[in-house]
């Protein structure tokens, strides 16, 4: 079974889709403690106004006569139960190697300025990250990259605890002109299954000079 747009599992309707159809700006601390391991990310999505307009009518219809409080409570739980599956949106590495994902906590939800839909959680590595032992890179993004999802810039990376010699980078999405085209495609039937990585943006957090200048 072809993955389909995590977020498109909720209750909007799979119409006049292209690609990206949605657009989400990622917030992201990392946590790291005081012999520089990471523990968590801690995510925060900001959702286009669009798109939040729509996600909330389509919870006023499913739960009609609900304050926005209860509607907003059954999306995030929506979200959360479908992204479980798929790592939360999210790929760690360290030193280029694959980390497991334990879960997401702390999850919360609000509409800001009366008009973007803010979700944030707590994502908890499986173990540990040292970075003593390389640096650590993550990316974010829709498998069938329905929704572009994109830190805004640097200054949407924070890193928290021990990072006063850390440096982050941003690394900018390159996708081909196969990519490209395979994005045009799927609004003519084309398969959209792994797609979003060719788009995602890489964040990496270099740790490694380190106490080189004292």
């Amino acid at each position: 079974m072809h993955r389909t747009g995590l977020l498109m599992l909720l209750l909007l309707p799979a119409t006049a889709l292209s690609h990206p159809h949605a657009w989400i700006d990622l917030h992201v601390d990392v946590d790291i403690d005081d012999s520089q391991n990471v523990h968590t990310l801690t995510q925060t999505w900001v959702f286009d106004p669009v798109y939040t307009m729509l996600l909330l009518e389509e919870y006023e219809r499913a739960l009609p006569g609900a304050d926005q409080t209860r509607q907003l409570e059954a999306l995030r739980d929506r979200m959360m139960e479908s992204m479980a599956d798929y790592d939360h949106m999210t790929e760690v590495r360290l030193d280029q190697q694959p980390l497991e994902i334990a879960g997401a906590e702390e999850t919360r939800i609000k509409i800001k300025d009366d008009e973007a839909l803010k979700l944030r959680f707590t994502l908890k590595l499986d173990e540990p990250a040292p970075l003593t032992e390389g640096s650590l890179s993550y990316r974010i993004f829709d498998p069938t990259y329905y929704i572009e999802m994109l830190h805004p810039g640097e200054e949407a990376v924070r890193l928290k605890g021990t990072a006063e010699d850390c440096r982050v980078q941003i690394i900018e999405p390159r996708p081909n002109a196969a990519h490209l085209a395979q994005a045009a495609a799927v609004d003519l039937g084309g398969s959209a299954d792994g797609l979003g990585r060719h788009f995602a943006q890489w964040v990496e957090i270099d740790c490694s000079r380190s106490g080189e200048d004292d």
